[in-house]
């Protein structure tokens, strides 16, 4: 009999979050895993593969009162759907990611480990900087006494030191990359005139500051263009367009909207900029260093720090425009070097290993 994985996601959405399950799931397949996919929203914007069993729950939010009872029911669906799978697969272990698969899944028997995988620092994500004993309680009603990975070293240090969480266990678990096929897809072509850009790819979302990088850009007064890769919040794109006008920037910056192959853009690339003020690891700045493309980011927490380890000149203070400023100007005329030995850290097939090597310590 085949061992079986399960990978519980709030959806398949094309974030950060669901690709890497995604990933994930392609990696325990190809290694002849039997997976299962459940996600609790009905939304799926990736492709896969279809030796993979994929279920939803279609779920449905419920209003005021009926809030608890809906997720009560959502709750009961999950676990039956799992309790099927063990009574016909050997399963080797049940990953939760996100905080409402976790939550759905609670404290759920099984006799394979339980891991629940953290994607972001819930100190900016989910108290937004702020002190709330209400959120604090539920976090570490959450996660107390779990079997926890976390994408980044910041991330686990934020649940220990500022929740006072005290899992079962925990390791942090970098996101894996497939470094083979994003390069072959960085070798398609794209539809840009101009040989030679700056680029950064995220959601229209407060937290990505596109606000802070358009000011840093404007005074850093280059005559690359710059390129921002993107979709989500109508308001924020609506906000930058008032921006780039308001700046004269209309003829250096493009908005090139949602890419599903980003990794083309991020080869041609000069430099690549992150400007955020909160991440769990982020993805696109590892991508864009496994396409040859140098970058640059603010030390947010979490993850840069942890990604340009051997360049921390590169990594400029939060929401610091100046700062910001002066490294586009400094590492687009001459670009930090990529460190091959940091980024082999990121490589899907060492990540597995990584990812077996627990499932075996935890199994019982």
């Amino acid at each position: 009999m085949n061992k079986t994985v399960i990978f519980v996601t709030d959806s398949l959405g094309s974030g950060g979050a669901q690709q890497v399950v995604v990933e994930l799931a392609r990696l325990f397949d190809s290694s002849g895993y039997r997976v299962h996919i459940i996600a609790i929203k009905n939304e799926c914007k990736l492709t896969i593969p279809k030796s993979i069993d994929l279920i939803c729950l279609n779920f449905k939010k419920g209003l005021g009162i009926y809030r608890w009872l809906t997720d009560l029911y959502y709750c009961q669906k999950l676990r039956k759907i799992i309790r099927k799978i063990e009574r016909q697969n050997h399963i080797a272990a049940i990953f939760a990611h996100e905080m409402f698969s976790s939550f759905l899944l609670g404290n759920f028997k099984s006799k394979s480990p339980v891991f629940h995988t953290i994607h972001t620092n819930y100190s900016e994500g989910y108290l937004n900087g702020k002190k709330s004993g209400r959120r604090l309680k539920k976090l570490r009603k959450l996660y107390n006494q779990k079997n926890i990975l976390t994408v980044s070293e910041g991330i686990a240090n934020d649940l220990l030191n500022n929740f006072k969480v005290f899992p079962k266990f925990i390791q942090t678990m970098y996101n894996p990359f497939d470094f083979e096929n994003i390069k072959e897809l960085s070798l398609n072509p794209i539809d840009f005139k101009e040989e030679e850009f700056i680029l950064t790819v995220g959601r229209f979302s407060k937290e990505k500051r596109h606000d802070i990088l358009l000011k840093a850009y404007w005074a850093a007064n280059i005559s690359l263009p710059l390129v921002i890769i993107g979709d989500g919040s109508i308001y924020e794109k609506e906000h930058l367009k008032k921006m780039i006008e308001t700046l004269n920037l209309t003829e250096k910056v493009y908005l090139a909207g949602f890419k599903k192959n980003p990794y083309a853009w991020m080869r041609r690339a000069k430099l690549f900029v992150l400007s955020s003020d909160f991440e769990g690891l982020s993805n696109v700045l590892i991508e864009s260093l496994i396409c040859g493309t140098p970058a640059i980011s603010t030390n947010c927490p979490s993850g840069p720090s942890e990604i340009l380890i051997s360049t921390p000149e590169a990594l400029s203070p939060v929401g610091d425009v100046e700062k910001l400023s002066y490294n586009i100007v400094k590492f687009s005329k001459n670009p930090p070097e990529i460190n091959q030995a940091d980024l082999s850290r990121f490589d899907s097939k060492t990540i597995f290993k990584q990812y077996e090597s627990y499932i075996a310590q935890l199994s019982f």
